[in-house]
């Protein structure tokens, strides 16, 4: 018998994201809901990145920290020039690039930002850096680029919002418990929180939170929840076997 068989659980990621941690969960035989709690849009003024794109010739590093990241830059650029350097956050990051033509020339040891500022500062001196990123992109990995000698530009490539019939699903998800719940990155967990409103600090305590690292296990305990599992590295296999560990 599978090992989570019976165990529902609440994937939360983007719905065009959601497909590959959903397959995971039920390989292990949990029953999956699907509650997309991320929405990307354009930026609020597109102007800025699209400027960004045109003048990409003067760049030497095009640095991602996510695969919306390159989703929404990447269209925008044509074909990328011969000997413009390409760096990725982690494994889903580089196979976005991938499904682009594009083969990263670094993709980070340890998938955070930090992790791939400290695999990038030794190249960078002196170089222009160019980094699109989430509207409310945290600036620990701009400013380490910049302390490492870098000309470092960030751009808004994309923003994030709460699609419209989360509350109604989330009301029907949740009427008489919350269980395990999928969290991919500190908005979700935002997001999730503001479904409840009022009733959050009544409710927390029935989340059982599956965080797929450090930074969004710090953003869950900032709304006062312990994740119940966090993966050993960002991974759908990873977030599974969490769970799996919790359990056992």
């Amino acid at each position: 018998m599978p090992p989570l068989t019976g165990l529902r659980v609440v994937v939360t990621r983007a719905e065009h994201q959601s497909e590959g941690l959903a397959a995971a969960f039920e390989r292990a035989g949990a029953r999956v809901e699907l509650l997309p709690l991320l929405e990307v849009v354009p930026p609020a003024d597109p102007q800025p990145l699209k400027r960004a794109a045109a003048d990409l010739a003067s760049y030497d590093w095009l640095v991602f920290t996510s695969a919306n990241a390159v989703e929404a830059f990447l269209p925008l650029t044509g074909p990328l020039r011969t000997g413009l350097r390409i760096a990725a956050v982690g494994p889903a990051t580089a196979a976005a690039l991938r499904a682009f033509g594009s083969e990263p020339h670094l993709t980070a040891r340890k998938a955070e930002a930090e992790g791939l500022a400290a695999d990038l500062a030794p190249r960078i001196a002196g170089r222009r850096v160019l980094l699109p990123q989430a509207a409310d992109a945290r600036p620990a990995l701009l400013q380490e680029l910049k302390e490492a000698g870098a000309e470092a530009v960030a751009v808004i490539a994309y923003d994030k919002r709460l699609p419209p019939d989360a509350p109604a699903r989330a009301a029907e998800l949740f009427a008489t418990s919350i269980g395990w719940v999928t969290f991919t990155s500190p908005r979700i967990v935002r997001h999730f929180v503001e479904l409840f409103g009022a009733d959050w600090e009544r409710r927390k305590d029935e989340l059982r939170a599956v965080s797929i690292g450090p930074v969004t296990s710090a953003e869950l305990r900032r709304h006062g929840v312990e994740p119940a599992a966090e993966a050993a590295r960002p991974g759908e296999g990873e977030m599974v076997g969490a769970v799996r560990s919790a359990r056992a």
